[in-house]
């Protein structure tokens, strides 16, 4: 029977070609869909959460609910060893975060302020890799790094001094000048408007944190999942210290996603039942095409039963073939697209920076897609073919050769 459906196949090629196709594009729509959507929440991840605040961090016990620097860790009384001895850890890069205030000239504005070593920090503030002007700094220099959206705010460039004001350790004035070295582009919009970047070891002055910071991240190994590293990490038993993973810090971000993918599963609902249509289109033609076929060779003794079985292997070849296809096809589209985003510009640039997004579209290059929504569009082909064996199983043999 698989000869006899093989042959069926090709003896209208037209038909077959149809179908195929059909199940192609629906396949390539589907999965071109979903991978735009789930591309650019992976990019948005990734460069966020992993280059800029990393997917694990370890504060003070307390800290990430309050954030006061009250809560800062003690480096000196941290187990920098058995945290790093935890299998997974690469390394791990102490932080001081705090807000200040901004001056410059008549313009003030609150500020991220972040101290950091770009010695060993993580790819999205690498100076080197962002700077747009200017230089970065090192461990014992004097000089800020700015965000490209804060400089413009305040008008300012190479040289010009920033002056601070804040709340430090334990309620000390935190208040500082510095010039500013370089000016830098984050990946993050929200980010790029206020964030500004210096030493370490002057964030820990300016604060008043001596020997303290306030977080440390940690620096997954590539190959390493940082759901188990931070089991391991909570596991170790570090005593006054919270482990938190980055679902656990941006919960915002989550539900964000989660809000964007059910709309994006009931948008390929309609696409799937669009698609249903489409196939069942091509199945009614097929079955209308061979009325007199199937009339004929009931009549000369075929069963009805083994006619509808051919019939719907026949169809379940051409989908599976158009399934098939349209995974290879889509391939190198979610490539190039990974790597040479859509770039968005105008006002719909300007609408999703003000939600803190990148306005570029990514794809992703998971197979997992292309074999669920491949799956997916194949069974909805073989109960669309359904039809097919009902219209056979009802046949009237001599109204048939008639039509």
């Amino acid at each position: 029977m698989l000869k006899l459906a093989w042959r069926n196949i090709w003896r209208n090629k037209g038909r077959s070609v149809i179908t195929i196709a059909a199940v192609m594009f629906c396949v390539i729509f589907a999965v071109v869909l979903r991978s735009f959507q789930v591309g650019v929440w992976e990019n948005m991840i990734h460069e966020i959460v992993g280059n800029n605040f990393g997917y694990l961090q370890i504060h003070e016990d307390g800290f990430w609910a309050d954030q006061s620097l009250d809560r800062t860790m003690d480096l000196g009384v941290v187990n920098s060893e058995e945290l790093l001895a935890v299998d997974g850890v690469d390394r791990l890069i102490p932080r001081m975060e705090s807000f200040s205030l901004l001056y410059h000239g008549s313009n003030t504005k609150g500020s991220l302020v972040m101290g950091i070593d770009p010695a060993v920090e993580l790819p999205g503030l690498q100076l080197d890799d962002i700077l747009l002007e200017g230089r970065s700094f090192s461990r014992d220099d004097s000089v800020i790094v700015v965000s490209e959206g804060l400089a413009k705010y305040f008008n300012v460039g190479l040289g010009d001094t920033l002056l601070f004001m804040g709340q430090g350790y334990h309620g000390a004035t935190a208040y500082g000048a510095f010039p500013i070295g370089g000016i830098a582009r984050m990946t993050n919009p929200e980010l790029n408007k206020q964030l500004v970047l210096m030493p370490f070891q002057k964030a820990q002055y300016m604060y008043n944190c001596t020997d303290r910071a306030t977080t440390l991240v940690v620096a997954v190994d590539k190959d390493s999942d940082y759901e188990a590293v931070g089991a391991a990490l909570k596991g170790s038993g570090v005593e006054g210290l919270e482990v938190l993973e980055w679902k656990e810090l941006f919960p915002e971000i989550i539900q964000t996603i989660e809000v964007d993918m059910a709309g994006g599963r009931i948008f390929v609902t309609i696409l799937y039942f669009i698609i249903s249509f489409v196939l069942l289109g091509t199945v009614i033609m097929m079955v209308a095409e061979r009325q007199r076929e199937f009339g004929i060779l009931v009549s000369i003794g075929m069963k009805k039963t083994k006619l509808a079985f051919v019939t719907l292997l026949e169809n379940i070849m051409l989908i599976m073939g158009g399934a098939i296809v349209g995974m290879a096809v889509v391939k190198p589209v979610q490539f190039y697209f990974k790597y040479n985003p859509i770039d968005l510009s105008g006002q719909m640039k300007e609408a999703i920076e003000q939600y803190n997004f990148e306005p570029k579209l990514y794809t992703t290059t998971s197979f997992i897609i292309n074999l669920n929504h491949g799956t997916i569009i194949f069974f909805i082909g073989v109960l669309v073919s359904l039809y097919a064996v009902v219209k056979i199983m009802k046949l009237n043999p001599i109204e048939s050769m008639r039509s």
